[in-house]
């Protein structure tokens, strides 16, 4: 049985831990809010932007400047973008993605690099040996559109080098606080997001507008813009899901918490209860005792009387 200072000062050490659990709760409570607005801020500037690129796609002097909207026969080699979490205690989310993106492995059956963002993952990743051309881990505290630059320039110059290759993006789609789900999308080249676009939008080849600058130039910029806000989206709807997963992971650790030190007070009334009681019978038998003492005490003393 543990002694009483024993358990107070478990008890503290959990009281403790419960506190810190809930600042975490309420801490990634906010961080989802933020990061779903965010999300849903730029939702419709995205959607516009990708119909501008199909737009401009179907213009007589941009028609076939990329071949980033044709669909490769075969690929050779695929690079993916892998968005993870950044800090831990956020239960099993970076597993989670992690199987996403050991699924896409196994299911391309060609040599895979990997782009990480989010320490978490590029650890994952590190541990077992898999091939990580970059690493923008500090991307996952700034959460800034323009910080994307770097990185869609990089996914160009992936996609560019000699052989056919393909870039795809694995990261938490947010749907709810209870429904994160892991993905996987096809970032470069446009071909499915393409298709489906042309399915719920016919359009044809016109003359419906004049832009003045190089059309290289321009449908280069367009493309760079679209792939920021992919990346964009799927940062902050991972942010999101990072900050959901580890809200709930604390809420349970918070009343896990409260269950330990409830059942640590009631076994510290008991303890505690127990030690009065014994206090009490110590007491009690030393008081008979000296009555005791005292009676016979007297009776000698009347004896020799």
């Amino acid at each position: 049985m543990p002694s009483i200072r024993d358990m107070q000062d478990r008890m503290k050490s959990i009281e403790s831990i419960g506190q810190l659990t809930r600042a975490l709760q309420t801490v990634s409570a906010s961080q989802v809010r933020k990061m779903t607005q965010y999300a849903e801020n730029s939702r419709h500037y995205s959607e516009l932007a990708w119909q501008v690129l199909n737009d401009l796609y179907h213009e007589d002097e941009f028609y076939n400047k990329t071949e980033l909207f044709l669909q490769p026969d075969t690929i050779e080699s695929a690079v993916v973008v892998f968005i993870s979490a950044d800090r831990g205690l956020a239960g099993s989310f970076p597993m989670n993605v992690y199987r996403e993106a050991y699924r896409l492995e196994k299911r391309l059956k060609v040599p895979v690099e990997y782009i990480t963002i989010g320490k978490k993952g590029a650890d994952m990743l590190a541990r077992r040996r898999k091939k990580i051309v970059a690493d923008f881990s500090d991307l996952s505290a700034t959460v800034d559109f323009h910080e994307l630059r770097i990185l869609s320039n990089i996914i160009l110059e992936e996609y560019n080098r000699p052989g056919l290759i393909s870039v795809y993006l694995v990261y938490t789609e947010f749907e709810n606080i209870a429904r994160c789900t892991p993905v996987t999308r096809l970032l470069v080249p446009f071909f499915e997001k393409y298709q489906d676009f042309v399915k719920t939008s016919p359009y044809a080849r016109g003359t419906g507008c004049i832009y003045e600058g190089d059309p290289d130039v321009i449908m280069n910029s367009m493309v760079k813009r679209v792939i920021r806000m992919m990346l964009f989206h799927a940062l902050t709807s991972s942010k999101a899901s990072e900050h959901a997963a580890r809200m709930l992971a604390m809420n349970k650790a918070s009343e896990n918490s409260d269950e330990i030190l409830g059942q640590l007070q009631l076994d510290f009334n008991k303890v505690r209860q127990q030690m009065i009681t014994n206090d009490l019978l110590d007491i009690i038998g030393g008081s008979e005792e000296q009555s005791k003492n005292k009676r016979e005490m007297l009776a000698e003393s009347g004896r020799f009387d």
